[in-house]
């Protein structure tokens, strides 16, 4: 997995212009200097962990979809399984890893 800086800008760019604000007004609301904005959205840097995040939660867009654009996420199972896993003890949850690290090597034989 590697993120790469022109996913980001797009997501970033198009949030930003969803939400009508300027590249200034969103520095100033994500504290992140102006420049940096503005390479951050002309995909001449890739962000920090922190701007990641903080954009992310700002906007709330999936990190999911910013680092696997390839992937579909609109799947209704794949949302659903997503929402079920929160409900699921510790317990459970291990057993589910189990069970899907099972049948994933399964289709590598």
């Amino acid at each position: 997995m590697s993120l790469q800086p022109m996913q980001f800008g797009m997501a970033l760019r198009n949030a930003r212009v969803e939400k009508n604000l300027t590249q200034t007004e969103l520095s100033e609301i994500l504290n992140i200097s102006l420049s940096y904005i503005k390479d951050l959205e002309h995909s001449r840097s890739i962000p920090s962990y922190q701007t990641f995040e903080k954009v992310v939660r700002y906007f709330h867009l999936s990190a999911d979809a910013i680092i696997y654009p390839e992937k579909d996420f609109t799947d209704s199972a794949y949302h659903k399984l997503k929402r079920l896993l929160t409900l699921c003890s510790e317990q459970q949850l291990r057993v589910i890893l189990s069970v899907t690290e099972t049948l994933l090597s399964m289709e590598k034989i």
